[in-house]
């Protein structure tokens, strides 16, 4: 029983005869349940239209409403301009547990769509270890994607690896001067290589001119499609990296579909043939280097396409990534930082010259710890690995506290690392704080995982004492017991908005939020006692057992397990 859409459509009926045209409608919820669960204001647009006082049309509109029998609905009122509708929560709760029961995993997912989305996220140098600056894009962007496939698209997700910078140079250069640390994870010996030959640069400017020299090498292969002793060092060092990486990506519960290499696009001459057509748009200046005028975008500074030598330049090279990735999909994805926009707005506006569609962009601002910044180059970042291993130690410690085995510590640990950072809407900047990450009292993911740990806990203590859930809500329901429904039933409408507006913190907001509105229906309606009426009991078993699901699904699509007891 879908009642926010029989109230819509009703009132689309009701308007429609008034003023001769449908009008948008949304709802809104009631600061509280005694003004009624849902109200429109859509009297107030109709004011000026019917020239009526919005009470008066609010009034006219209910006594039409009422005689419409609305199922769901067991009450309309108008009050000072305002349409307040009261849910038949008999009915409802009913309707909606059966339906939860009946889908169980499946509850809330929508139907397949004939779309298909390529999205690129993570995307980190291979120079050396995940960072914590890395960890906010890699998780926005998995959440990202088991959401979108979950509501219906298909979706496919690409690590788009830099194997050609001056980066990658300097680490090939690097390990021919200090070689590798083998007692070391692959990508954090490749970081300690490259922190090396940065300092040794430093140290010996006179030797810069080499690590030019191998770029310019590596190129010219590339570009003739050969395979010598330059392209072999910069894909070991690249693989050996990519290693490190893809295991510290594991361990964080990520799995990216494709590694796309940018010097596949040299290789194939997708590079070269991109400067060609934009230099046909008559758009390209050629002085020192090959410049792309983006004047006509909105874009002062130009963008460099080519030394004058020929040889490319990342931001040509992703151009011809996009070009390609976009003609294998219908809508392409990009999870960025935000120090990225300009470039960003250059790589648009250069796919537009060439008639291309363009990838839809999610900016997110920076993370950080309270200790500050934080420098690849320089040796100074917390690795994810670090990080993870962090949580996972005070999470051990949190377990011992409250006599909790500690074989639930890595899903509590890597819970928190990837629910405190899903939960910060991106374009806001954040310090990721321990107390915040493993609070099992107000806002951390071990304050949801707790309450579905909860909910499991009476689920088979009901079990044990051979009493079943039955929905049969015959009774009044309490005014937690209304909230709880309430929840429950909007899980469907965030999936829709998480997937349509790409906002994965909404998601995690509305799981915190739910755990706290199932903490008060467990505080303030008894379930399992003696005393409880047998139909109360089955029928709140059936509301634990509808929350379970929802805490389950909605912490599955933020990459995180429940451990099922804490």
């Amino acid at each position: 029983m879908d009642i926010k859409s029989n109230i819509i459509n009703a009132l689309k009926e009701v308007i429609s005869k008034e003023i001769g045209k449908e009008l948008d409608i949304k709802l809104d919820k009631t600061p509280n349940l005694e003004l009624g669960d849902y109200s429109v204001n859509i009297c107030f647009r109709l004011a000026k239209e019917l020239k009526k006082n919005p009470k008066i049309i609010a009034e006219e509109l209910v006594d039409k409403l009422k005689s419409m029998n609305i199922e769901g609905v067991k009450e309309i009122k108008a009050v000072n301009g305002y349409i307040n509708f009261y849910i038949d929560y008999n009915k409802f709760a009913k309707n909606l547990v059966e339906e939860i029961d009946k889908k169980g995993e499946n509850y809330g997912r929508g139907d397949k769509k004939p779309i298909k989305i390529i999205l690129e996220h993570t995307s980190a140098n291979p120079n050396g270890p995940l960072h914590i600056g890395h960890l906010r894009n890699a998780i926005i962007g998995d959440c990202l994607k088991r959401i979108l496939e979950f509501y219906g698209y298909e979706v496919e997700t690409h690590y788009y690896v830099n194997d050609m910078g001056r980066q990658m140079a300097l680490v090939v250069y690097g390990i021919d001067l200090f070689g590798l640390n083998k007692d070391k994870k692959k990508d954090h010996a490749i970081a300690e290589v490259y922190i090396k030959i940065n300092k040794y640069l430093e140290e010996h400017p006179e030797e810069d001119e080499k690590i030019n020299e191998l770029m310019r090498e590596n190129e010219d292969a590339l570009e003739n499609n050969e395979d010598n002793e330059i392209t072999k060092k910069f894909e070991f060092a690249v693989n050996y990296a990519l290693d490190g990486i893809k295991e510290t990506l594991n361990n964080l519960n990520i799995k990216h579909d494709i590694f796309v290499w940018e010097s596949s696009y040299v290789r194939n001459g997708l590079v070269k043939e991109v400067i060609n057509r934009l230099i046909e748009t008559g758009k390209v200046i050629k002085e020192d280097t090959y410049m792309l005028d983006l004047s006509d975008f909105g874009i002062e500074k130009k963008m460099v396409l080519a030394r004058a030598n020929g040889t490319s330049l990342y931001s040509t090279r992703d151009i011809a990534y996009h070009l390609d990735k976009l003609s294998k999909c219908d809508i392409g994805i990009d999870v960025l930082g935000a120090d990225h926009k300009l470039t960003a707005e250059m790589v648009k506006s250069a796919l537009k010259l060439l008639g291309s569609k363009v990838p839809e962009v999610i900016f997110y601002e920076f993370i950080s710890l309270p200790e500050g910044s934080m420098s690849t180059r320089r040796g100074r970042f917390i690795s994810a690995d670090e990080l993870l291993e962090e949580a996972i130690k005070r999470a051990k410690e949190e377990c011992n506290k409250r006599g909790v085995e500690e074989d639930i510590a890595y899903d509590i640990g890597l819970g928190a690392v990837r629910y405190n950072i899903a939960r910060i809407s991106p374009e806001k900047p954040m310090v990721f704080k321990w107390e915040e990450a493993l609070d099992f009292e107000k806002v951390g993911c071990p304050f949801i995982q707790y309450a579905h740990a909860r909910c499991c806990s009476i689920l088979k203590e009901a079990e044990n004492k051979g009493i079943k859930d039955e929905a049969i809500f015959d009774y009044e329901l309490t005014k937690e017991e209304k909230e709880l429904i309430k929840m429950l039933d909007e899980f469907k409408d965030i999936i829709k908005e998480c997937a349509e507006h790409r906002k994965v913190h909404v998601l995690a907001n509305y799981l915190l939020e739910l755990a706290k509105v199932f903490n008060r229906f467990y505080a303030n309606c008894p379930i399992l006692l003696t005393k409880v009426d047998e139909n109360v009991k089955k029928s709140r078993l059936t509301l634990v057992k509808s929350t379970k699901t929802v805490l389950e699904t909605g912490l599955g699509l933020l990459g995180i397990r429940c451990p099922g007891r804490m």
